[in-house]
């Protein structure tokens, strides 16, 4: 089988190395030929790959963080062709997600062994598609207000401290939330729009359990009146669930999101900012097959 592997422009000089390597190693044992591809700063990825499937592709590979593996998943929704992942990012949540090893040897040994396949879903914004999440309000000023050399040093921990200076200055605003054609208006600080289980829970650990293969995105809109609110909600399901409902609203989404606010404010999806309110997130159910590890 023919392997296009896309290397994100943020892989280090000597991870490349390691990549290689085990590129190397692994793959010619499977039969597998392979060419790798170094993804410039300012380059597409989306439309590299599409153009790359022409020559007869089999497996489309991303190495990379979260923006790299949806950026190639962009390419590839609504055709067979399935994605490798092959994680070399800050957060590498899509393959944390799908039980993907996050050493790049254990990576590349899965996808040169006899992988399962997993249809996952994913949604679209725009001309985008994403796998993670979308939102706005603390969680799109966490991921605006991280800089590039903090997840550098300190990896996925450099968001946790934006994230309680952004708790701290956190003040309702109103926000009109229309899912499904359903719309609703919220004294809100945060709307969370998920696919993804392990990210859902770091925001909301009080959340709703999310899924990336359920055919539908999940939407917590937390309506805190004082900063005071954020410590206690994270103990009021057990303790005081009636109030804990009124603090967090869950709504599924089997078709749209759309989020208006009466000055724009920034969205962000899968990690990066990509416009302001309003914003309209599509659901893709089982829009992407993944070589994932065989179910035990």
């Amino acid at each position: 089988m023919k392997v296009f592997v896309i290397v994100a422009a943020t892989v280090s000089s000597r991870a490349r190395q390691v990549l290689h390597e085990a590129l190397s190693c692994h793959f010619p044992l499977a039969g597998h030929s392979w060419e790798s591809y170094d993804v410039h700063a300012d380059e597409t990825v989306s439309e590299g790959v599409r153009k790359k499937l022409a020559e007869g592709f089999g497996l489309v590979v991303a190495a990379g963080g979260d923006g790299t593996v949806s950026a190639v998943a962009h390419a590839l929704v609504g055709r067979s062709i399935p994605l490798g992942i092959i994680p070399m990012g800050t957060g590498n949540l899509v393959a944390r997600e799908l039980g993907i090893p996050i050493d790049v040897s254990a990576a590349v040994a899965l996808l040169a062994g006899k992988p399962g396949l997993r249809r996952i879903d994913a949604m679209r914004v725009g001309d985008r598609t994403y796998l993670l999440n979308a939102g706005v309000g603390i969680n799109a000023e966490v991921i605006g207000q991280t800089t590039r050399l903090g997840k550098s040093l300190f990896g996925r921990s450099a968001y946790f401290g934006t994230a309680v200076w952004k708790v701290l200055q956190a003040k309702p605003q109103p926000l009109e939330v229309t899912v499904d054609g359903e719309t609703r208006m919220f004294q809100a600080t945060d709307v969370a729009i998920s696919n993804c289980g392990i990210l859902a829970k770091g925001l909301n650990p009080n959340g709703p359990d999310v899924r990336a293969d359920d055919g539908q995105i999940d939407v917590c809109i937390l309506c805190m009146k004082t900063p005071l609110e954020y410590p206690w909600y994270y103990f009021l399901k057990h303790i005081a669930p009636q109030y804990d409902n009124k603090v967090m609203h869950h709504i599924v989404a089997k078709r749209n999101v759309i989020v208006r606010s009466e000055a724009p404010i920034s969205v962000q999806a899968d990690g990066d900012i990509i416009g302001t309110t309003p914003v309209e997130v599509e659901v893709l159910p089982a829009a992407l097959t993944v070589l994932v590890p065989e179910a035990g």
